[in-house]
C-alpha cells in the first residue's frame, strides 16, 4: 500500500524522486527515537529524520507500525472512508516529505521547513481529492477542504516556532486548495499542480496571493 501511495503521489506531479520509500522507512519507535536523539514525542506517528553531511543528506522516515497496519486493512486506494482520513493524512505527509526532499535534492533545489510543510498540506489534500474523484465519492470531495483544513488540531508538544510554521503552512495551503478544487476536472494533466510543485517558496507564496485576485 505504501509503495502504491508513493507512486500515485509522484505521478500527480511527474516528480519521482528516484528512491523507494520502503528503503528509508523506520517503523520501530525506539529506533526512530534513538536516531532522533531521544526527543521524539510518544504520540507522534510520523516524522522525517534528516542529517546533513559533506556528501549530502541522510534521511529516514518514521511511520508507526500500528498506523500502517490500520491503513493496510482499509486500503484507501480502493475505498476512502471519512473516519480513516486522519490515518491517511499522516501517511501522506510522510510520503510527501520523502518525495519532495528527494526530488529537490536530485534537482539541486534548496527547500525550507515552511515550504516542506506547505507542500505536504497541498499533497495531502490533492491526493485525497483525486482518489475521491476517481472513486466517485462526491460527498467526501465536497467536505474534504473542511476536514483537512478546518477540523484540525496541532500537537501540544510543538514549540512556538514549530506551531507558527504549521499554522502558516496550513493557511496558505488552504487558500491554494480552495481555488484548486474547482479546477481539478478542467486540468486532467495536473499542469497547474506540477508548475506549483517546481516553484521556490517565495514564488509559491506569491502565486497563492495572486489567486485572491482571480475569479
Amino acid at each position: 500500500m505504501l509503495a502504491e501511495l508513493h507512486g500515485y503521489m509522484a505521478s500527480i506531479y511527474d516528480a519521482d524522486c528516484g528512491h523507494r520509500l520502503q528503503d528509508f522507512l523506520i517503523t520501530d519507535r525506539n529506533l526512530a527515537n534513538l536516531l532522533g536523539r531521544k526527543v521524539l514525542p510518544d504520540n507522534v506517528e510520523e516524522t522525517v529524520l534528516i542529517a546533513e553531511g559533506e556528501d549530502g543528506i541522510s534521511l529516514s522516515v518514521f511511520l508507526d507500525q500500528a498506523l500502517l497496519s490500520r491503513l493496510d486493512n482499509s486500503d484507501p486506494l480502493k475505498k476512502l472512508c471519512a473516519n480513516e482520513l486522519a490515518d491517511l493524512s499522516v501517511v501522506l505527509e510522510g510520503i510527501s516529505h520523502f518525495n519532495y526532499l528527494g526530488w529537490c535534492a536530485g534537482s539541486d533545489k534548496a527547500v525550507t521547513l515552511l515550504e516542506l510543510e506547505l507542500q505536504a498540506e497541498v499533497d495531502k489534500f490533492i491526493t485525497t481529492a483525486l482518489l475521491a474523484q476517481e472513486q466517485e465519492d462526491y460527498s467526501l470531495l465536497r467536505n474534504l477542504h473542511k476536514l483537512l483544513f478546518d477540523d484540525i488540531a496541532f500537537q501540544p508538544s510543538l514549540s512556538r516556532s514549530q506551531r507558527e510554521r504549521y499554522e502558516v503552512a496550513n493557511s496558505y495551503a488552504a487558500r491554494f486548495c480552495r481555488k484548486l478544487l474547482d479546477r481539478i476536472p478542467a486540468d486532467p494533466d495536473n499542469e497547474q499542480l506540477r508548475a506549483f510543485y517546481r516553484l521556490t517558496q517565495p514564488d509559491k507564496i506569491s502565486y497563492i496571493h495572486s489567486l485572491a485576485w482571480q475569479n
